[in-house]
């Protein structure tokens, strides 16, 4: 098993934000690679970043422009490198909630279990 470091900690900060904030244990399918229209609407707005980009599943999408021919949602999206660091981010969970006595602890568990042992700054939003 490997080791927890401060470094580990320390790189994940805004997705263990997210995820405390939040309290969602984001897994592969809470991601989904944006639609060819999606892409396209993205690109409109500017440029966008190189490579696959995500739409958060589990945060519902907000209109943000309505037009009579038709509403623009405001997706919430991720990079390739996003979705990496909150998928880690719940590996450090599970990994730095190890020591819990709890048997077969839920996700909500595991982080009421570390809001106390983990500074503020990673527990708490940013914003």
């Amino acid at each position: 098993m490997k080791r927890i470091t401060m470094f580990d900690a320390f790189r994940l900060i805004p997705a263990l934000q997210i995820i405390f904030t939040n309290e969602i244990e984001f897994q592969d399918t809470s991601f989904a690679e944006l639609t060819t229209e999606q892409y396209a609407a993205l690109e409109r707005r500017g440029p966008r970043p190189p490579g696959k980009l995500y739409r958060i599943v589990p945060f519902e999408p907000e209109a943000i422009e309505r037009t009579p021919e038709k509403i623009t949602l405001e997706l919430t999206i991720a990079d390739e490198s996003e979705k990496q660091l909150l998928l880690d981010a719940v590996k450090f969970v599970h990994r730095a909630s190890e020591p819990m006595s709890k048997e077969n602890p839920t996700f909500a568990d595991r982080l009421a279990y570390l809001r106390p042992r983990l500074p503020p700054i990673v527990t708490q939003s940013s914003s």
